[in-house]
């Protein structure tokens, strides 16, 4: 491009017409023409030789014009205004198109620029060089979004672009309301914007930009996702089209909207509505379609009742319990009454909300309906009563018996896995008469006075002081006697464990058994568990199993046993330890016979096999335990233990739940209220919750 430098004169140039530039300050010119005055124009303008296209609007002009000015319209103008006759200048060949690039890119790099000409600018140089906005970013320095941003203040319609010439409001607040794509609610908006709140001084001041925007994102713009038609509809305004699709849907150009959260944001409201209306009127004419009557239009705002409710004057809504006599809606209630009788619903347009219709009633066919349901439900209510009661009480005997089975079983499991351990290992201290008259003193001392005078019939020991007179027997009683008490005791003491002493629940039974496993007790008691756990309550709860899970037989565990461990076989007796352990969990058997898991002759059988054909190892007051009355005393025993193990119960449901009250305790154990609360204080005095607080609260004290 080849470039000539010339004093050119002054009256041979024509101004440009494509010139963007179309405001001069005066006052700065004025300085400009002074200066000229004073020292010439140091900086030389942009001409091109006049094109043909000017010939004829510069026909008039004399002398004819030899130039068109490209760039320097101020230089221009201020050298005129000096009567200067020649002006410093670079000649060049350039094209329509070349010019306006040049002139445009000149023009944004000026500083009093305002926004409005900077977007012009923008777009005219987007229009006639065919470039993108990435592209116009990339000549001047500034990013996409940027200039996408300035090309919308264009948008703004006239009275709307007034406040931001005169300053009321800068180019991002501007650019909030050049968003709204109808002119009535930018001028609205804008009004809002300057006006503002009244400052601490009474003088109204403009919204900040964070402010403007939430209110513009709050009263001008709409949520899709709260739309009541199809947003994906192409036919419901097919003017309008899909809102998925829509260029007033804030997705469609994330640039320009990335200070809004949410890509389904619809901008026009006005177009939003009127979808409401036509999805309104779709619904309405399916509704006669039904043969439904439809309540519409004035109408229906007239049945609307005071305030801000939304009920009907005359008609009860069929969906909304505010208009039912119960806590659910009238349709659950009356709904297949009225598909039976052939009443159809009257269905009102909601006055307030767009696009929807409520179905309702009036209110004296709801009425009618409601009696002629409340006479049905009290023909029924007998049978209805007895039906639940059986599956309830049902439910509660074979929760009640898997309970049971579980307890028992995992604490035969125990024993025998104890023995076997004993056995295999005969460097395994044995249990002697010391020991076992030490756990039988621990245990009776521990007793509740129900519990040892229970003990005390079936012993004959009289009923004066009955804790200390099971103590005394204890210490007293000979060694075959004292394992069947030992065992008896076992489950007896256990509710009152964690109150005295730090002592543990089932600590005899415990002691015995980590004489065998040592450090590993703990983790072997939850494998056994688990493995109960597993046959007694399995994972379909209506398979709960109503027949005794075997607890004690001689070729396995409870169930399958431990799956790990290799099958449990009858041990054959070598040492005196291994028959004191088979008499243990004879009479623990025996002790425990109401929650059993093995039957008389599988009992037999396994103490058979276990002698070799021999004689039975067992002490033989536990042959002696087959009178009347010892069996009633036990029985006895079997039901105060069946409380133990409710207590045991209530302590897993508080720590499971982590909160402590008699609902939970009804609700989890399946117990009346006053039993319920005999347990919540059972489990204060076992320090497992706290007392009331004043707000009549109990606090957990044991951790999940």
């Amino acid at each position: 491009m080849t470039t000539q430098f010339a004093q050119a004169p002054l009256a041979l140039i024509a101004k440009s017409l494509t010139n963007p530039r179309k405001t001069f300050n005066q006052a700065k010119l004025d300085e400009l023409t002074s200066s000229i005055k004073a020292m010439g124009v140091h900086q030389p303008v942009l001409l091109r030789p006049l094109p043909a296209s000017r010939l004829e609007d510069t026909a008039y002009m004399q002398p004819r014009p030899e130039y068109e000015l490209v760039c320097g319209e101020r230089r221009y103008r201020a050298s005129l205004a000096a009567k200067m006759l020649t002006i410093p200048a670079m000649v060049r060949e350039l094209t329509d198109d070349q010019v306006m690039e040049i002139q445009i890119i000149e023009n944004l790099q000026r500083d009093d620029l305002t926004e409005l000409e900077e977007a012009e600018g923008y777009e005219s140089l987007m229009q006639h060089s065919s470039l993108t906005a990435e592209q116009v970013g990339e000549k001047i320095g500034k990013s996409r979004s940027y200039v996408y941003a300035r090309i919308k203040l264009l948008d703004l319609c006239q009275d709307a672009r007034i406040s931001l010439r005169d300053g009321s409001v800068d180019a991002s607040r501007a650019l909030v309301v050049a968003r709204i794509p109808n002119e009535k609610l930018q001028i609205k908006a804008m009004k809002e914007i300057v006006g503002g709140d009244k400052s601490w001084h009474g003088i109204s001041e403009p919204m900040s930009y964070r402010a403007a925007l939430d209110h513009v994102q709050k009263n001008y713009m709409l949520k899709l996702s709260d739309a009541k038609f199809e947003i994906t509809c192409v036919d419901l305004l097919p003017d309008a089209g899909s809102c998925q699709t829509c260029t007033k849907r804030t997705g469609h150009d994330p640039d320009l909207f990335s200070d809004v959260k949410g890509a389904d944001i619809c901008t026009d409201p006005p177009c939003f509505h009127r979808k409401e209306e036509a999805h309104t009127a779709v619904l309405i004419e399916q509704a006669k379609a039904k043969g439904q009557t439809v309540i519409s239009g004035k109408e229906a705002a007239e049945l609307r009742g005071a305030g801000y409710q939304d009920k009907f004057t005359g008609y009860r809504r069929l969906d909304d319990a505010q208009d039912s006599p119960t806590d659910q809606p009238l349709r659950k209630i009356i709904g297949k009454l009225m598909q039976s009788e052939g009443i159809k619903p009257v269905a009102i347009e909601h006055p307030t909300k767009k696009g929807v219709l409520v179905e309702c009633l009036p209110n004296e066919v709801a009425l009618k309906l409601l009696k002629m349901v409340e006479r049905q439900s009290q023909e029924t209510a007998k049978v209805s009563k007895e039906v639940q009661q059986l599956v309830s009480d049902k439910k509660a005997k074979a929760e009640a018996k898997a309970t049971a089975l579980f307890e028992q079983g995992w604490r035969d499991t125990l024993l025998r896995e104890t023995w076997m351990q004993l056995r295999d290992d005969a460097s395994a201290p044995t249990f002697t008469t010391n020991v076992h008259r030490y756990l039988a003193v621990r245990s009776a001392k521990s007793l509740s006075t129900d519990n040892a005078e229970a003990l005390c019939r079936v012993l004959n020991l009289g009923k004066v002081s009955p804790i200390a007179a099971v103590t005394d027997f204890a210490k007293e009683t000979p060694s075959p006697e004292l394992f069947n008490l030992l065992v008896i005791m076992q489950e007896a003491s256990s509710a009152h464990d964690h109150a005295y002493e730090g002592r543990i629940a089932n600590e005899g039974l415990l002691l015995i058994a980590g004489n065998a496993f040592g450090d590993a007790l703990e983790a072997t008691i939850q494998e056994i568990k688990l493995d109960v756990k597993a046959n007694v309550w399995p994972e379909n709860p209506q398979k709960v199993p109503t027949a005794n899970v075997p607890a004690a037989q001689a070729d396995g565990g409870v169930g399958e046993g431990k799956k790990n461990k290799a099958p449990l076989r009858a041990p054959k007796p070598k040492l005196r330890a291994e028959e004191a352990m088979l008499g243990i969990a004879a009479a623990m058997q025996g002790a425990e016979a109401s929650g059993s898991a093995r039957r008389p002759e599988e009992i037999t059988g396994a103490d058979a096999q276990s002698n070799d054909g021999g004689a039975d190892s067992r002490p033989t007051d536990a042959a002696d335990a087959s009178s009347t009355d010892q069996q009633e005393e036990t029985a006895r025993i079997s039901a105060l233990v069946d409380d133990i193990n409710l207590f045991n119960g209530a302590v897993y449901v508080i720590t499971r739940e982590q909160k402590a009250n008699v609902r939970l305790l009804k609700a989890e154990l399946k117990v009346g209220t006053k039993k319920a609360m005999e347990l919540m204080e059972k489990l204060e005095l076992a320090g497992k919750v706290s007392a009331c607080n004043e707000g009549g609260v109990r606090k957990v004290l044991v951790s999940a």
